[in-house]
């Protein structure tokens, strides 16, 4: 088997990661995918034995692609980012901040990034690597040329094989194969590209990269150099840092997509649109009907235009003559089916954002509170759970020392407002004057409320209530 070769769960999965994808993307991209989605009506396949394109090109472009799968997409991302992530880097990491990924990206940015593919592949692949230094170099040389570890994403169709085996009762990742792409253009101007493959293996316990090129002259892919990525203090790594996240665990499997179900439903609707439009183009029109007792001559010498339809031109049609006139009448099938995959993805797009269980007691609400999560809480807690460990390995890298990466970042799981009734306020203000709780707690309380801006520190409020009295 070659480089390219692809793993079973890959092939299983690569057309809906497509179709999901170009789901979110919107009407350009589902359009492209033409007889996969829409499919051919039978009577288009052919006319006078020559495929009938153009036919079916009409069918397709009438039809209207409404994107509920992108939008709700854009909604939990824009609920899972309504407070950004809170970081503490540590020195000597803290450049990750502002450049996670080599390219200049905010590691706030590629958190937002990855959560927001997760949403449409189910998995998000990511790696830490550092520059490949030369060999013989001093700390100082290494030290000016200022090489850093970064966090390079990969999309779920890019890792396109894997193997795990078992390591002393621990599941390990042993090979990953990357799809990468890059230009092979002479021209600064023009666009050229091929794939190239990133293999990294873990043999002996140690950890190494392989990149694989199109050799032009056999046209199969020939591997180049091995080279062994070392951590700060020059030992190789015994693992591959390689975090793939997924949307129900974080392993190396294939999880199933969490907009899957709305994507489907989205195209259901899209095909319904397709056969509205069509049999409003073809039936909506008036169809006409002559009648007439006149010889083929006589019409044509007493009608040489044919037949128009308008009131601003007549027609002699002989004694007996005469018009009528069919329209299709008012059907509501499609409109009715459109409706009902519209709730119906209403109510899935609310179901990945509420939390698990149905109608409960107050009681067993409470005891329960700490295992419920919704969809995207769970998803949220995958990608913190990917940047946290990925902090750690760059930290390998770089020499730096992470003692508690949930401390480094944490991503926001309040994804929506949250009121504070009266009586809470009122109960917070009791149990504050009997010294109960004390003022940052009460202050908590208010900010919930919106009696205090949350860009308001509590040392800034303390530093203006000291200096008023309340009786004045």
């Amino acid at each position: 088997m070659s480089v390219d070769s692809t793993h079973p769960d890959y092939d299983k999965l690569s057309q809906e990661w497509r179709l999901v994808s170009a789901s979110v993307s919107g009407s350009r991209e589902i359009k492209k995918l033409r007889t996969n989605v829409l499919p051919k009506p039978e009577d288009y396949s052919s006319e006078d034995g020559l495929p009938n394109d153009r036919r079916y090109r009409s069918y397709l472009e009438r039809a209207v692609y409404t994107n509920f799968t992108g939008r709700t997409k854009n909604g939990l991302l824009g609920a899972a980012f309504r407070q950004g992530p809170k970081i503490d880097m540590p020195q000597g990491l803290d450049y990750l901040i502002d450049d996670a990924d080599g390219t200049g990206q905010s590691i706030e940015q590629l958190s937002k990034d990855i959560l927001g593919s997760l949403f449409s592949s189910g998995r998000e692949p990511l790696l830490v690597d550092y520059p490949n230094v030369p060999d013989g170099l001093s700390r100082e040389e290494e030290a000016s040329i200022n090489p850093k570890a970064h966090i390079i994403r990969y999309g779920a169709d890019s890792l396109i094989n894997w193997k795990t085996q078992n390591v002393s009762g621990v599941q390990m990742l042993i090979l990953a194969v990357l799809r990468e792409s890059r230009d092979i253009s002479s021209d600064e101007f023009a666009v050229n590209s091929e794939s190239q493959f990133r293999v990294l293996r873990l043999s002996g316990g140690v950890y190494t990269q392989q990149l694989y090129t199109l050799d032009a002259k056999t046209g199969k892919y020939a591997g180049g150099e091995v080279f062994m990525p070392r951590q700060a203090g020059g030992s190789p790594f015994n693992f591959i840092p390689l975090f793939v996240v997924g949307a129900q665990n974080n392993d190396i499997s294939v999880d199933d997509i969490p907009l899957a179900d709305i994507a489907n439903l989205n195209v259901g609707h899209f095909r319904n649109s397709a056969d509205l439009e069509e049999n409003c183009f073809i039936h909506g029109q008036l169809t006409l009907g002559v009648t007439s007792d006149l010889a083929p001559e006589q019409w044509e010498i007493q009608n040489p235009n044919g037949v128009r339809v308008g009131a601003p031109v007549g027609h002699y049609l002989g004694t007996n003559g005469g018009f009528t006139s069919v329209q299709a009448q008012p059907n509501q099938l499609a409109d009715k089916l459109m409706e009902r995959k519209e709730t119906q993805m209403r109510a899935i797009g609310a179901k990945m954002i509420e939390q698990r269980g149905g109608n409960q007691t107050a009681e067993a609400a409470r005891i329960d509170a700490g295992g419920e999560s919704s969809v995207l809480s769970d998803l949220v807690g995958n990608v913190e759970e990917a940047i946290q460990r990925c902090i750690e390995w760059a930290g390998l890298f770089m020499g730096v020392e992470v003692s508690n990466s949930k401390d480094v970042f944490s991503m926001n799981r309040s994804f929506f407002e949250e009121g504070v009734d009266p009586q809470m306020v009122m109960a917070a203000i009791q149990l504050s004057d009997r010294a109960v709780i004390g003022k940052t707690d009460l202050m908590d309380v208010a900010r919930k409320a919106k009696f205090i801006r949350d860009s308001r520190t509590d040392e800034e409020v303390r530093a203006e209530t000291d200096t008023l009295n309340p009786l004045e």
